[in-house]
């Protein structure tokens, strides 16, 4: 008696191991290139978790041979500038006016400090800074970017230096008898302050 044909089901059972095995081995591959592609990220922005938070702000007495200004300067109040609060103001200034220098810092954590270098900048033509010659410079020690420039500020006109790193944004400006400074001569004086002012946390 002849066997009766078996309905065709379009699959063969002695195939179906191997597809399983197959899949399996498909699902390895794509853990093992997660794994691999979260490890090459974390060796390559190393540095960028070792930076967040290194710092903290804390305001020298002087700069470049100014004392503090006590009636410009306010520690970290809850009043933001653009997104971000927290922040500290400090007003250094000549006994007879003719120099002042002003630094403002946001504390904060910072992954990507060139994005936030962008977003500060922005932030500061958003309220009335006109730029001329922005552009980067040596952050110096305490790591980062920074950028340096000449900026319209109101009716005269200022040297900006900004930079941000992985524990905070800052900003100095300086204007002396009213005239802007050459801005990489103030990146030297941006660098020194930042050595005084940023302090292991």
């Amino acid at each position: 008696m002849l066997e009766q044909d078996q309905p065709h089901t379009g699959e063969h059972p002695a195939d179906a191991p191997p597809a399983r095995a197959s899949r399996r081995r498909l699902r390895i591959a794509l853990a093992a290139a997660v794994v691999a592609g979260a490890t090459v990220f974390g060796v390559a922005f190393a540095d960028n978790f070792a930076a967040l938070g290194a710092y903290r702000y804390q305001a020298p007495e002087q700069y470049e041979g100014l004392p503090q200004a006590a009636d410009g300067t306010r520690a970290k109040q809850t009043a933001r500038i653009g997104s971000d609060s927290g922040v500290s103001a400090t007003t250094y200034r000549s006994a007879d006016g003719r120099r002042i220098a002003f630094v403002t810092v946001a504390e904060m954590h910072i992954f990507l400090p060139g994005s936030q270098l962008d977003e500060a900048i922005a932030g500061q033509r958003a309220n009335g800074f006109t730029f001329t010659d922005l552009h980067d410079v040596d952050p110096g020690e305490r790591g980062g970017v920074m950028k340096c420039g000449r900026a319209a500020f109101e009716d005269g006109e200022v040297s900006v230096c900004t930079w941000a790193d992985g524990s905070m944004w800052a900003s100095l400006t300086e204007v002396v008898d009213g005239a802007a400074v050459d801005p990489d001569v103030l990146a030297g004086r941006a660098r020194g302050f930042r050595r005084l002012a940023e302090v292991p946390a």
